[in-house]
């Protein structure tokens, strides 16, 4: 996988799955209210409470800066386990 590690295709499809799984989250908690757990990627804050959306804008593909690039591409995976 370390090839792919930080590619601006990967990382933006990651994005478009946070996107997807966060759409169909807040569908499932509009019939049955939000699930009451902690983060697992920041377990001081409960899940339900995460804001994607500055989440989302921290963490992205910085052309030229391949260490960050990296560094957003495991925050997203850990995030998509998050959600």
């Amino acid at each position: 996988m370390s090839p792919f590690l930080g590619r601006r295709d990967c990382i933006e499809s990651l994005r478009k799955d946070l996107v997807d799984l966060q759409g169909a989250i807040l569908d499932v908690f509009s019939r049955t209210g939000p699930v009451r757990a902690s983060s697992w990627k920041f377990p001081d804050r409960l899940s339900c409470n995460l804001d994607l959306v500055a989440l989302l804008n921290q963490y992205d593909f910085l052309d030229g800066d391949d260490v960050f690039s990296q560094h957003s591409h495991v925050v997203l995976l850990e995030l998509v386990i998050d959600r």
